[in-house]
């Protein structure tokens, strides 16, 4: 079968081209599934303890070369899997052979053009083309689906009327019916194979034919494809009764029957849009952590509906595409978010709101590696033990100062507030702007750094004790936990400082 459509120069060219990759590939699974049968005989032998017959048959060191078509590959394999020497019991090549070849007569028979397009032309009132496809919602409903030729738009509405170009989709009625739809999806320059059929006087088919009549008959048959069908639900529909009027509440006319019918096209079109190729490349670079220029797009919160079991084409033919798959979008309100104040009624940062089922979970880390440590009296000095710790502390102190810099970006001058409880050391931490001279002058000569993280060693020493009292921190802990601290804190305050210079500079220019 021809890969390159577009080299064809009449319809007959193109139906003959697509009825000979119908049997290719029912021949290539065939070859496909007796050389399975077959493989499965030789290990049963363990392949007679021979490398080159278990490489063989073996699909992933055996694979088709990219000259090959899938079909060449089945047929060669099929041809050399009775070279080996050494056969397993009962495997009867001359049946295998001759089962082949009957095969190959059956198919040729079954698409053979005249037989097949007379078929497929009574089968066509069982093929629907349309946009909106009612076995979407479930697969028994036989109710006829529909095209949806609307134009017009609504802002803030997402509907078919807004894709430049519909993917038509095929609603059959079993999906035995579906190599009519490919049939009457083929294409010949930019034109499909079903808009010939609008037209009963068109002789596309007419070198198939072995009568007169014919011609006109297929016609009429795949013609019934593209009319349209009388519009009917199905109890198994979603169905919504939408009041309309409150006079009479228990008339039927006091009601519409809404009947909501999945875009299949839409589906289709959003479903394509999620797995572009350079979305799908920018994916793997960012999870190689590397830079792209293209921009990382995103659906939080989304959630994907299955339709059908295994068999997706039994529901439509874009459904069999997407793998059975439909899918939503969140569409739940902003969620809410606190506003972030200054703790101006806390004594300390550390007593303040920031992520505290991050820091808890990492307390209780750590809290639990120094219980059980202590039990084997292992030094907190032990190098081993000390990078856990470390490593720890630091992740604790990561979510103080990301608590610390959010205070920090609030409008300077919070700190001027009547009955503050916060300690004056904390002030200068967390309110580094604020434009008052008495304030920055005792900032520049005040140790608070010190405070800071004294205040620090004794909240976590109390959060590591516990209410069980299991753990007791010892002056090497209360060391520790101040010398961390006091290297990331000067790190922190000098860019805090040299931000406040700036700053001053532009002002004076």
């Amino acid at each position: 079968m021809s890969v390159e459509r577009n080299i064809f120069e009449t319809w007959a060219e193109v139906i003959i081209d697509f009825l000979q990759g119908k049997i290719e590939a029912e021949e290539g699974k065939y070859l496909k599934e007796v050389i399975n049968i077959v493989a499965k005989q030789y290990s049963y032998q363990k392949y007679f303890n021979n490398s080159e017959i278990e490489k063989f048959f073996d699909p992933k060191k055996n694979k088709k070369t990219e000259s090959q078509s899938s079909v060449e590959f089945q047929r060669l394999k099929f041809k050399h899997m009775f070279d080996f020497d050494e056969k397993p019991e009962g495997l009867n090549q001359v049946m295998l052979e001759e089962a082949y070849l009957k095969r190959c007569t059956e198919l040729a028979e079954k698409y053979e053009p005249h037989t097949w397009i007379a078929k497929a032309s009574n089968d066509a009132s069982s093929v629907n083309f349309a946009t909106h496809v009612s076995k979407l919602t479930h697969s028994k409903i036989d109710s006829p689906s529909f095209y949806d030729q609307v134009l017009s738009q609504k802002k803030g509405i997402l509907a078919t009327s807004d894709l430049k170009e519909k993917i038509v989709d095929g609603a059959v009625s079993g999906n035995q019916f579906a190599p009519v739809f490919q049939f009457l999806e083929l294409e010949l320059k930019g034109n499909k194979l079903a808009s010939v059929f609008a037209d009963e006087s068109n002789t596309v088919l007419q070198s198939f034919t072995e009568k007169p009549e014919e011609l006109g008959l297929w016609n009429a048959g795949f013609k019934r494809a593209l009319a349209d069908s009388k519009v009917s639900s199905h109890f198994l529909a979603k169905q919504v009764y939408f009041s309309i009027t409150q006079k009479d509440p228990l008339s039927s006319e006091s009601y519409h029957l809404l009947c909501n019918v999945q875009s299949s096209s839409l589906a289709h079109a959003i479903f394509e849009k999620l797995r572009e190729t350079d979305q799908e490349n920018v994916k793997k670079i960012r999870d190689k952590n590397k830079y792209s220029i293209f921009p990382n797009i995103s659906f939080p919160a989304k959630a994907t509906i299955k339709v059908t079991a295994s068999n997706h084409g039994n529901a439509s033919q874009l459904n069999a595409k997407r793998g059975g798959k439909l899918e939503l979008f969140s569409s739940l309100p902003p969620g809410w978010k606190s506003q972030l104040k200054p703790p101006i009624y806390q004594t300390s940062l550390f007593y303040a709101d920031f992520n505290y089922y991050k820091v808890k979970e990492l307390i209780d880390f750590l809290r639990d590696f120094l219980i059980r440590f202590e039990k084997i009296d292992l030094s907190v000095k032990d190098p081993k033990k000390k990078k856990w710790i470390n490593g720890w502390v630091n992740e604790i102190l990561d979510e103080v100062l990301l608590y610390a810099t959010s205070i920090q970006n609030l409008p300077s001058g919070w700190s001027n507030t009547e009955n503050i409880k916060l300690k004056q050391e904390h002030q200068y931490f967390l309110d580094p702007y604020r434009d008052d001279e008495v304030f920055q002058k005792a900032r520049q000569s005040t140790d608070w750094q010190a405070v800071i993280c004294s205040d620090f060693a004794n909240w976590l020493n109390g959060r590591l004790k516990g209410k069980d009292k299991k753990f007791t921190p010892q002056r090497e802990h209360t060391r520790m936990w101040k010398n961390i601290i006091k290297k990331e804190l000067r790190e922190h305050t000098q860019m805090i400082d040299a931000d406040i210079k700036f700053q001053n500079r532009e002002q004076r220019a």
